[in-house]
């Protein structure tokens, strides 16, 4: 689905746009932007905790946190602009740090120290 003008040179169209209304897509940059948002400050809460009681674990949930919801973001946003970079290697490089986010929470939750 075509949308916006194109700018054309003879038959060659030099610039197209793609995608959904504005709205939607703001309302999606805004619901990314706020994840962002949440996820970094509950991540600084928990390392404030980290630093008063010196408990590993709110350092290891921090972290878990941090790379299962801002990395991912981040990387998928960083990696789209870099040319040489792939569909399937941005969406491998995001899935892994999901991954281990997802590890790093799961080894606090269920390992007793």
């Amino acid at each position: 689905m075509t949308t916006g003008p194109t700018l054309a040179f003879g038959a060659l169209p030099l610039q197209t746009t793609t995608g959904g209304s504005a709205t939607v897509v703001l309302l999606a940059f805004a619901a990314l932007f706020s994840a962002t948002v949440l996820s970094l400050y509950l991540a600084l809460r928990l390392y404030r905790g980290y630093r008063t009681g010196g408990n590993r674990d709110m350092l290891l949930l921090g972290v878990g946190l941090v790379l299962l919801t801002t990395a991912p973001i981040l990387l998928r946003l960083v990696l789209s602009n870099v040319p040489d970079v792939s569909t399937t290697a941005r969406a491998t490089v995001a899935t892994a740090s999901q991954l281990l986010g997802l590890l790093l929470i799961l080894e606090v939750v269920y390992v007793r120290r």
